[in-house]
């Protein structure tokens, strides 16, 4: 009778080892991986949240899969990798190249600088003489005033 206890003992530990090393993997640690991963997706469904944020049916499928993936020991790297194999690049909401973020700032720039050529090109010509009336004009004038007055 006491010789299944020994093997037993040692299965015991055993199990215990491997649920630990699966809640270490799983817990606090791979947590905050998979919070963040989920914050870096965009949600296929409504596209403006991260999945993260998403509380639908995909991107609950997608939480559940980084936990996964995270807890079959791959790194944050790797699982990112698999979503944008699966989905294309559009899937991370942080564009990878610089130029994604550079485009809107040398559009913005470019903007300025031909509203300020546009600008300069109609300020008028600077007047070098001023204008030469005649007394014929005075005279028109001064009648054209006194009829609005009276």
């Amino acid at each position: 009778m006491r010789a299944w206890v020994g093997p037993l003992a040692v299965a015991a530990v055993l199990a215990l080892g491997g649920i630990l090393a699966v809640a270490a993997i799983t817990g606090p640690r791979a947590e905050p991986v998979a919070q963040t991963l989920a914050a870096e997706l965009r949600c296929p469904d409504c596209q403006a949240l991260s999945v993260a944020e998403s509380r639908t049916a995909a991107a609950n499928a997608i939480r559940a899969e980084i936990s996964a993936q995270l807890a079959a020991g791959r790194t944050a790297d790797e699982v990112r990798q698999h979503f944008v194999d699966r989905y294309g690049s559009w899937i991370l909401l942080r564009p990878a190249s610089p130029l994604a973020w550079l485009l809107p700032l040398l559009a913005i720039a470019a903007s300025v600088g031909v509203l300020g050529l546009w600008l300069l090109r109609r300020r008028p010509a600077p007047v070098t003489e001023p204008a030469q009336v005649d007394d014929e004009t005075r005279r028109r004038l001064a009648r054209e005033a006194e009829s609005l007055d009276g």
